[in-house]
């Protein structure tokens, strides 16, 4: 089963697994800057902003990490997690580039499956295998708060409610 998005008009299907608010998050295995095995439990006792782009190359998506780093200086027990299927290094480049410190970037390059387990998974266009455009919001307890999937590629999640959300 699927559902469907856009990229500026065009339809893209998704993946239909997207957890709802009262789950509790997937386990997930992803690769940190240092090339190292980085999981759910890594995390434990901690708030969680997810945020789902299809590549940090991407204006649209180079622009939502600088936006949830300059958030994240004022949130508290919580880790914002940018997740891409860039290499790290590419991301570490990036971050380091842009000056961002307050945000976690983290590759799928040894766990593509979070695509799928999480419902953000391009299965249609020339983007098929890719994620789509997504923010999570969880508490400490890994309970989902804020799930968006966001309608178009070119448009942005809605920081905005995510944020109030923790502000509680």
């Amino acid at each position: 089963m699927s559902h469907a998005i856009s990229l500026l008009d065009e339809p893209i299907l998704i993946e239909d697994n997207l957890p709802s608010v009262g789950d509790i998050l997937p386990f997930f295995q992803l690769v940190n800057h240092l090339l190292e095995d980085i999981t759910l439990e890594s995390f434990q006792g901690k708030r969680k902003i997810l945020h789902f782009f299809p590549g940090i190359d991407i204006p649209i998506s180079a622009h939502s990490v600088r936006t949830l780093d300059k958030l994240g200086k004022s949130l508290s027990n919580t880790v914002i997690l940018n997740i891409s299927p860039d290499l790290p290094f590419t991301m570490t480049r990036f971050a380091e580039a842009e000056n961002l410190t307050h945000s976690i970037n983290l590759s799928t390059l040894r766990g593509r499956d979070m695509f799928k387990n999480y419902g953000v998974l391009i299965m249609s266009s020339k983007l098929a295998g890719l994620p789509a455009r997504a923010l999570m919001v969880a508490d400490e307890n890994d309970k989902i708060l804020h799930v968006e999937l966001v309608n178009d590629l070119t448009t942005e999640p809605d920081f905005g409610a995510a944020l109030n959300l923790l502000a509680r």
